[in-house]
Parts: C-alpha cells; structure tokens; sequence
C-alpha cells in the first residue's frame, strides 16, 4: 500500500472517531456523518493527478476532523427550562471569539423547529456554560 494510501486510510479512520466523539448519543447524527464521510471518500477512491491536488484533499481530511473535534459544539434540549444547554469545552473556548461564545445556531431540524415554535409558549433560549474539560462529550 502506498504513503498516499496509509494517509487516507488513516485520515478515514480519524474522522470515524471524531464523529463518534461530537455525536454521542445522537443516532441519526452518527448515521448521517457515516454515510457522507464514505461518500466522499468513494468519490475520491481513484483520484489521480497531480501531487498538490492529493495533497490538497489529504489536508481536507486534516481540516474535516478539526472542525469536527473542535469547531463544532453540542447542546441538549431541556424542555422544562425551555433552553438548548452548550457546554463549552476549553478546546473550544481557545478558537471562539466573544461573538461567538453569545451566538450558537441549531444544527438539527428538531432544535431548529423547537426554537421557532417557542417550546413552552416563548422563544427557546441557548444557554452557553464553560466545562472543566471532565465532561465526557
């Protein structure tokens, strides 16, 4: 097998693990990111060219798991508060600007539509906290 191909396969495992890490819990989410990480890598399968044009999708990889371990924050719905809760980890805060820590957009189509709708008669609320980094997510 040659360097090119260790690094892909290596690159694909990676973010199967990412994956795995952002979306615990959320089936769908995992299914989801599954099927597409595969699909991108079947329709790169035979890719040949130039050495800076597989280099250049080697390093999408790179960048697809960074966003995924650190660009990207979880919330969970709580109903009886009427707020999406996002625990911020420390690899995250490094990376976010104060804007950013104030301003988080729904991912999900239910988020998203129970936000709109207002949960329990209100505008649903996201409320943004700091972790220690012992959480597990």
């Amino acid at each position: 097998m040659s360097n090119t191909a260790l690094r892909a396969l290596s690159g694909y495992r990676r973010l199967f693990r990412a994956r795995r890490q952002l979306f615990i819990g959320d089936n769908r989410a995992l299914a989801e990111s599954r099927l597409a990480i595969r699909a991108e890598f079947d329709k790169n399968r035979h890719i040949t060219g130039p050495p800076d044009h597989i280099e250049g999708l080697l390093s999408m990889i790179d960048d697809a798991e960074d966003m995924l371990l650190h660009g990207i924050v979880r919330g969970e719905l709580n109903t009886e508060r009427n707020v999406v809760e996002v625990k911020i980890r420390p690899e995250h805060e490094a990376r976010m600007d104060g804007e950013t820590m104030t301003h988080v957009d729904a991912i999900t189509a239910e988020t998203g539509a129970a936000m709109m709708e207002g949960g329990k008669g209100g505008k649903m609320k996201v409320e943004i906290t700091k972790t220690d980094g012992a959480d597990s997510r």
